[in-house]
């Protein structure tokens, strides 16, 4: 430990000992360090964030993720998880990419060629010329992957890129507009009717 984290670390303990046992204000607590009472309570917060989620070696990113999606962070519930396919880079859980999973395979100690691919929650799409990506946007937006009912939600403005529904972008919108065979720029700024 460097000079400098270990101040750090006696300051912020230090700083935890005088708010949660001593009872001190912030304004006081700042006043000893010859700090404002707003840096005072950033310092405190900061102690509280490092107690509450202590470094397990994960990305800050990844530990919430993982949180979110109610895994345990815990190196042998991880490698079960991992596994048994409930964790899978683009398929489960949301947001959980490559780069995600060989960090937590290298963390809890997995090799990632040996994991099994999750068949069981695969959804194969027709072969109807979109995207995996697009058409699993559709199904989630409750839009049917018919031409006739991607054209009726652009001109109601069910789909309007970067506005609704969440996700849905330019590309994903160029796209859908090439699938029905007409031009991206016509339904790109229109309002959702009766508003």
């Amino acid at each position: 430990m460097s000079q400098t984290e270990s101040f750090r670390s006696n300051r912020e303990a230090l700083v935890l000992r005088l708010r949660d046992q001593e009872k001190l204000t912030f304004q006081q607590i700042g006043d000893r360090f010859d700090r404002s009472a707003c840096r005072a309570a950033q310092i405190y917060q900061a102690a509280r964030h490092i107690i509450q989620s202590p470094p397990n070696g994960l990305s800050n990113r990844i530990n919430r993720l993982l949180i979110r999606s109610g895994f345990t962070v815990d190196k042998t519930a991880i490698a079960i998880a991992l596994r048994t396919g409930k964790l899978y880079p683009g398929l489960l859980p949301l947001n959980y990419g490559l780069y995600a999973h060989r960090d937590v395979c290298r963390w809890a100690g997995v090799d990632p060629a040996s994991l099994p691919y999750p068949s069981h929650h695969y959804e194969r799409f027709p072969d109807n010329g979109l995207s995996y990506r697009t058409n699993k946007f559709l199904k989630f937006s409750g839009i049917p992957a018919t031409k006739a009912a991607v054209l009726k939600s652009l001109k109601n403005g069910d789909l309007t890129p970067t506005k609704r529904p969440i996700g849905y972008g330019k590309g994903t919108h160029a796209e859908l507009c090439r699938w029905i065979g007409v031009t991206p720029h016509l339904f790109r700024n229109r309002k959702k009717a009766g508003s």
